[in-house]
């Protein structure tokens, strides 16, 4: 599990709080560690040597003690990458965090006004565009990240003009993961088919390149011969070397301390008001039900059947949370629809 049994990556939320309402949100556990925990924590991190850190929230500039953590996560080496609304950007974030080495990925879930503000309540679509392009100016932009829903996803070929207009380097689309009223916001297989096929049209007349974070997306490109780039080595927080549903292949740090094989996962590995980071990887490694939930020979359905199910596996938290059953075949995948 992970290369060298070591986590891939470390998200870590690291504050409830947020300056916006999104329709998305998958809701926050309240809490927040002590500054003293908390820096305790990156030497732990430090210890499991993960490619990278994400910092996120809620939104992560709210945290009082932000680059007080950012600090020495710099000193250690840890490479982080902070996803941001975007809205609290200024000159002086800016410069902060370029001088720590920080990158930058801001949420734009939307290619016009009514759509990006009526996903992200409270937010202005002239402001975040002109946040964002401040980011690139400075060369801190790594990526614009995109939720795909129902409402927005038809707008995908916009995106990319707009991550072009704004100066991203590329556009991260993000399958929509379990939140509230999941379900109704949630792609049907045929949408998703058509939400792959319009970034695959859009990428070849666009410069910036894209990851679509769905373990079922190259398995589709295969399958329906289309034409796309891979996104070039160290390409951001990309894992290059598996293109398959990573459950317990990292580790996720909810602002109460609780820790996840998954940002979306109904699995409670441990709390690290209680342990160490390191001792709940370790014991994470020896655990029996998270080595049946990667191992492709226990899916069922049509992924059992599945010529793509090792390079692919499933979402395995959205069909947890849609069926009940972490073995059961992913239900939003377009080559299952039939």
């Amino acid at each position: 599990m992970g290369q060298n049994s070591f986590p891939y990556f470390i998200d870590w939320v690291l504050t409830d709080r947020c300056n916006l309402k999104c329709r998305h949100c998958r809701g926050m556990f309240k809490g927040g560690l002590s500054t003293e925990r908390a820096r305790k924590l990156i030497d732990e991190m430090a210890e499991l040597h993960p490619a990278w850190v994400i910092m996120e929230g809620g939104e992560p500039l709210l945290h009082p003690d932000l680059f007080e953590l950012l600090e020495p996560m710099h000193d250690k080496k840890l490479q982080a990458h902070l996803i941001t609304n975007g809205l609290l950007l200024n000159p002086e974030i800016l410069a902060r965090l370029k001088r720590l080495g920080v990158r930058v990925m801001v949420s734009i879930d939307g290619a016009v006004k009514e759509t990006y503000e009526a996903i992200r309540q409270g937010a202005n679509f002239e402001t975040v565009v002109e946040k964002a392009r401040s980011a690139a100016r400075e060369g801190l932009l790594e990526a614009i990240n995109f939720t795909i829903l129902k409402k927005n996803y038809k707008e995908i070929p916009g995106v990319f003009k707009m991550a072009e207009s704004i100066g991203a380097p590329r556009i991260t689309f993000i399958g929509l993961k379990p939140c509230h009223n999941y379900p109704e916001e949630l792609l049907s297989p045929q949408e998703y088919e058509e939400a792959i096929r319009l970034v695959c049209q859009a990428a070849q007349k666009s410069k910036v390149e894209f990851f679509f974070d769905e373990p079922f997306f190259w398995a589709a490109v295969r399958e329906w011969g289309l034409l796309v780039q891979k996104p070039a080595e160290g390409a951001g927080i990309l894992y290059p070397e598996t293109t398959a549903c990573i459950f317990g292949e990292y580790l996720f740090i909810e602002p109460s301390g609780e820790v996840k094989p998954c940002s979306f996962g109904q699995l409670i590995l441990g709390n690290v008001n209680e342990k160490s980071l390191v001792e709940i990887w370790r014991e994470a490694l020896s655990m029996p039900l998270l080595h049946q939930i990667k191992d492709p020979k226990t899916k069922k359905g049509y992924c059992r059947s599945c010529r793509y199910l090792v390079d692919c596996k499933g979402c395995r938290s959205r069909t947890f949370v849609l069926t009940g059953d972490w073995f059961a075949a992913d239900p939003c995948c377009p080559l299952g629809a039939g």
